[in-house]
């Protein structure tokens, strides 16, 4: 809180009786007095203000903050490119296990709140010198039942990334599709591995971040 304080500046000094006159003007007279007074009323009053502001401000919520939900996805194999099983070492850490597959992870997300941002940490090994590639999916797929299911509508993607290390993918959310409405979607994560020789792809860990709804 701002240091608020208020010092009084007028001083009365006691008139005497059959000595001072009284007198408008003059150093010792009402006006220059009542002038005095009317000037620290006006001081206290702008030290009320003050305080109250500063009250005010204290009182106030906080602006609302983002938060960040940060898991291992439990991949399952699907589509034709699952050839294999993504495993998991005691760190949590998936790993791709076979030259190309696909894994998809069902998520449990907060309603209500805005995506704004998909992190996802790993790594990217070859043991030869052709290439390895990855994607990696958030999308939302309808809960209503209809014939052809619905196409996954995406919300943040990073498609074909070719990378032989660590990797740290930072990517934005579509934001017409950012609000979270666990009664109308489902929401899933896919990622995607291939090689064509003794490669491998790892994934540490997925960062979702959220903001309140604007």
């Amino acid at each position: 809180m701002a240091d608020l304080s208020y010092t009084p500046t007028f001083h009365h000094v006691p008139w005497e009786d059959r000595k001072d006159r009284v007198e408008a003007a003059g150093p010792n007279g009402f006006n220059v007095r009542f002038n005095a007074i009317a000037s620290d009323l006006a001081g206290l009053s702008t030290a009320v203000e003050d305080i109250g502001a500063a009250i005010d401000a204290s009182n106030a919520a906080p602006p609302p903050q983002a938060q960040r939900l940060s898991f291992t996805p439990t991949l399952r194999p699907t589509g034709l490119l699952s050839g294999g099983q993504w495993s998991y070492d005691r760190n949590g850490v998936a790993h791709a296990n076979s030259l190309a597959m696909t894994g998809v992870a069902n998520l449990t997300l907060p309603h209500g709140l805005r995506l704004t941002a998909v992190r996802v940490v790993g790594n990217m090994t070859r043991g030869s010198s052709h290439g390895v590639a990855g994607s990696i999916a958030l999308a939302r797929t309808p809960l209503r039942l209809v014939v052809p299911p619905p196409a996954p509508e995406p919300l943040a993607v990073d498609d074909d990334f070719v990378s032989v290390g660590p990797f740290d993918l930072q990517i934005p959310v579509s934001a017409p599709r950012a609000l979270i409405d666990t009664g109308v979607f489902r929401y899933v994560l896919t990622a995607t591995f291939q090689t064509v020789l003794f490669g491998g792809m790892s994934i540490e860990a997925v960062h979702l971040t959220f903001a309140p709804p604007s």
